[in-house]
């Protein structure tokens, strides 16, 4: 009998902007301590699926895989950082530029993965308490950070549900393959008779 698994579904940036987000929680532990997700490699969450029957979920990855393999590669850029309005606790991320391009793209992504709207973001600290964040959040609310990347691929991760290694492992990848001329819609009107 196969047990539960939970799966993560993501986009991973580069191993540079990967190293420099590395860089930016070490800083933060530094400052403030340990906080949630501090050894987390560098990405953007898609959809988090847990206690899932692998027999029931695994195949209907195959069956996105077509269609997401349909959209294009596309390149994000960071554009300085932000917070998520803060509850009990602050996260701060590297905050990913909207353009109408971005929007639409993930909005083709989402409706794929029947994900609702969500904000594109890298974290770099994760469920901070808020009084460690008053004092983390000037690092970086006035610090730059403008740099791109390419996104080719998208990643899920799976990790048992119960037992002891919470490590996520890999289990697939899906590369966007399309060109997008694809994705234009044509500018012929239609001519009512």
């Amino acid at each position: 009998m196969e047990s539960y698994k939970d799966y993560l579904i993501i986009l991973t940036p580069p191993t540079a902007i990967a190293e420099q987000v590395k860089k930016f929680k070490q800083a933060s532990i530094r400052l403030i301590g340990d906080f949630e997700g501090m050894h987390s490699k560098a990405h953007i969450i898609l959809s988090r699926l847990m206690r899932q029957k692998p027999f029931h979920t695994e195949p209907l990855f195959r069956q996105v895989e077509k269609e997401l393999s349909l959209l294009e590669p596309i390149t994000l850029q960071i554009n300085g950082f932000a917070t998520f309005l803060p509850t009990d606790f602050t996260t701060i991320y590297a905050a990913i530029k909207s353009t109408p391009l971005m929007e639409d793209w993930f909005k083709r992504l989402r409706k794929s993965l029947n994900e609702k709207k969500s904000v594109p973001h890298i974290t770099i600290a994760r469920q901070v308490p808020n009084e460690k964040a008053k004092k983390l959040w000037p690092k970086f609310k006035d610090h730059t950070w403008n740099d791109e990347f390419e996104v080719k691929r998208l990643t899920i991760l799976q990790r048992e549900t119960y037992g002891y290694d919470k490590t996520w492992r890999h289990f697939a990848d899906i590369p966007f393959k399309g060109k997008p001329e694809w994705n234009i819609l044509p500018n012929k009107k239609v001519e009512k008779k």
